[in-house]
């Protein structure tokens, strides 16, 4: 009798002792390869701040100045100097005042990368492998991460940034997918926690170095030098046995499974493998058949892109807090560690659109707290805000008398329920759409998340305008989106649907197995409500 890859699975160890090694490698990817080059920014373009030079006759001139960006605009370069010990690419190429824009811009070029590197990596990684793939894109990421520390002129640095993005865009998917092929249904959900605390993990590890090496090109080349070794994973590394079977190379298979089951300590069956016959995969047009086809999602690319520009507007805007950065950066970070187990509760104990509706909401509601924690205004209306503001997020009375750390901690809790958005964005999406254009769904859904966050940078620049701008744009689209959301249908415990023209659900959810002790689902209808379940990544 034939057997699917899902069956030789639950035979040989769905999550044996190779897939956690396995595991522990690709969070070492994560580790290296995302975390650092994605967020580094922060450090990188850090404007530390200024003062004025000693015996400064413009200073003395014009009196005490404010320490604001705008000030020292108004005074000749040579009459003022950055203050900490700190060096950036602000500091190197002077990008302050009329110059602040090029800071921002090298900000986006990872963005940008990253949007493009998720467009290429799927037909790449479906007709070269995922192996081949997440090596290519890594050794993009580690050789172009240490080249950073070098170059004397700022297009060189932007353009690297955008090559690193790139490769970004295009391990990251190929890490999840080949994490989640090599393992059962069963353990499917636990690779996205996994991989998610790593990410978590590699801020906190790079707050840390940037802590410790206040230099910008010593801390590229900190973060750059360990990426270029993990390359050697190449020799390690199995080929996805699910790809392999669908590309028709059974022999190499095989030797994948074989390899895996003795690792794992199991004996691999005799029974040949069942070749998934060829279906036909949405493609983008199946997205708008119908008016609720359509509103489901605009909604859903809407969902992601606020997720996108919020999560990560909220890092690049730890400098412009005032403070200290790295404690900023360090407490935004290690709130997600506490955000992953609250979402899984959650969202099993109230549904997905309570959760999103209630997280988006409360975001906008921390970032609008940012401007009322920060106005000069001392009417009632205000006072009134602010008293509600305060008891619903029990801030301390000291906290009250510090401007940035009340903006801090406005941040935090945008960031508590903006992460608990984005974690929940993944499952609630996939629900939304019928399995047979579920991969197109979520593809351009991510999509989406990465144009946000590509508009991230230029968001945060806007503090230059006014310092508040930014969370006020961010919290009214956050507001919007958890609006809109009520007119989404919950999908906890409901049948998820396979066709598109009759949206009629033929197969049971999960969840709602748990209440149906008279229905038994199998596997492989599991798998159909798993996020990234498809093998074909050319649309994602």
């Amino acid at each position: 009798m034939a057997l699917t890859v899902d069956q030789v699975f639950d035979k040989i160890g769905s999550f044996g002792r190779y897939q956690r090694l396995l595991l522990l490698g690709c969070n070492g990817l994560i580790f290296l390869w995302l975390g650092f080059p994605m967020l580094i920014m922060t450090f990188l373009t850090a404007d530390p701040g200024w003062k004025c030079v000693a015996n400064s006759s413009e200073c003395l001139f014009k009196g005490s100045l404010p320490a604001s960006d705008k000030s020292r605009c108004n005074i000749s370069r040579s009459e003022w100097t950055f203050t900490d010990d700190l060096t950036s690419v602000a500091t190197e190429f002077d990008l302050v005042c009329d110059k602040a824009i090029y800071a921002t811009i090298a900000s986006s070029m990872i963005f940008l990368g990253f949007l493009l590197g998720g467009i290429v990596v799927g037909p790449f990684a479906d007709k070269l492998g995922r192996r081949l793939t997440i090596y290519v894109f890594g050794f993009i990421i580690g050789v172009f991460s240490l080249l950073t520390a070098f170059p004397h002129a700022y297009w060189l640095f932007a353009l690297f940034r955008f090559i690193i993005g790139f490769g970004v865009g295009g391990a990251s998917i190929g890490i999840y997918v080949l994490v989640t092929e090599m393992v059962g249904v069963r353990h499917r959900s636990l690779i996205g926690v996994s991989l998610w605390y790593f990410w978590t993990l590699s801020l906190l590890v790079l707050d840390l170095l940037a802590y410790l090496i206040r230099d910008w090109r010593k801390l590229a080349i900190a973060c750059g030098v360990p990426a270029i070794p993990i390359v050697v994973g190449w020799f390690i590394t199995r080929e996805s046995p699910r790809w392999l079977v669908l590309k028709g190379k059974l022999m190499e298979a095989e030797v994948v499974l074989k390899r895996i089951a003795e690792v794992n300590g199991k004996e691999m069956s005799k029974e040949q493998f069942c070749v998934p016959e060829k279906q036909r995969m949405g493609d983008l047009r199946d997205l708008f058949t119908s008016k609720k086809m359509t509103h489901k999602t605009l909604l859903s690319w809407y969902i992601w892109f606020v997720c996108g520009m919020v999560y990560y507007g909220v890092y690049l805007s730890t400098p412009n807090v005032g403070g200290n950065l790295y404690l900023n950066f360090f407490l935004t970070s290690i709130i997600e560690v506490f955000c992953i187990p609250l979402t899984i509760w959650s969202s099993d104990r109230f549904g997905r659109k309570k959760i999103i509706v209630g997280s988006l909401i409360l975001a906008a509601l921390s970032s609008v707290g940012a401007v009322l924690f920060t106005t000069e205004d001392n009417s009632d209306k205000v006072y009134y805000l602010r008293f509600l503001c305060f008891k619903y997020f029990y801030f301390s009375l000291l906290l009250q008398r510090m401007l940035a750390g009340r903006i801090i901690f406005s941040m935090i809790f945008a960031k508590v329920f903006i992460t608990i958005t984005f974690d929940l964005a993944y499952l609630y999406s996939a629900e939304l759409f019928p399995t047979v254009i579920r991969n197109i769904g979520m593809g351009t859904s991510t999509g989406a998340a990465r144009i946000g966050a590509f508009c991230s940078p230029y968001i945060v620049y806007l503090a230059t305008v006014h310092r508040l701008l930014p969370y006020a744009i961010m919290g009214g689209n956050a507001l919007l989106c958890g609006l809109l959301c009520f007119t989404l249908p919950e999908t906890a415990n409901q049948p998820t649907l396979e066709t598109i023209d009759s949206q009629t659900p033929t197969t049971t959810s999960v969840n709602a197995v748990k209440e149906d002790s008279n229905r038994n689902i199998n596997e492989e209808e599991k798998a159909a409500l798993v996020p990234g379940e498809v093998l074909h990544l050319s649309n994602v």
